[in-house]
């Protein structure tokens, strides 16, 4: 509320926000918004927060290595990439 005045307005805004973690690598033992790093003035201005972590699997990473380059290589070509068959 600003100036004492309480308004409800209807949104057809939608925004879609992407954060990295403070120093590269996301720590379970702190908050969402101290790895974040953003103030809680502004996450609080979002609906929904959702935290996606990429586990670090050497092989599964290799693969979808191997698949993207392999994918831009052939791109000029036309050729259609094969699948990718991961199990995540």
């Amino acid at each position: 509320a600003k100036a004492g005045i309480h308004a409800s307005l209807n949104a057809r805004t939608s925004v879609l926000a992407a954060a990295n973690p403070v120093g590269g690598k996301y720590n379970a033992e702190v908050s969402p918004m101290e790895n974040i790093g953003l103030p809680d003035s502004l996450l609080s201005r979002f609906d929904l927060l959702f935290i996606v972590l990429d586990t670090k699997k050497i092989e599964t990473d290799r693969l979808i290595s191997a698949h993207v380059l392999h994918t831009h290589r052939t791109a000029a070509t036309g050729a259609r990439p094969a699948a990718l068959s991961v199990g995540m």
